[in-house]
């Protein structure tokens, strides 16, 4: 397992992801930002993982796309484009 599996999340709290008018709009681009990148690096894991961790690399993959998903809702929603 990488020792990305160890690493703290980055992302923004829940609350700010809740509630995106509280946030500032580069907060809210920190945390898509973060998020997009440890998208990246999980599908890189997932990829260059042994088989035997194939399924656990996907499910951090797939979460990870999840949280990045959020992060750009909470972003639109508090900058949506013209």
């Amino acid at each position: 397992m990488s020792s990305r599996a160890n690493a703290t999340n980055r992302v923004a709290a829940l609350s700010t992801i809740d509630a995106p008018n509280a946030a500032r709009p580069i907060d809210l681009w920190d945390a898509w930002l973060f998020a997009e990148a440890d998208a990246s690096l999980a599908l890189g894991d997932w990829s260059c993982a042994a088989d035997a961790e194939k399924s656990d690399t996907y499910a951090a993959y797939r979460a990870a796309l999840d949280r990045e998903e959020q992060a750009a809702v909470a972003l639109e929603r508090c900058c949506p484009s013209k």
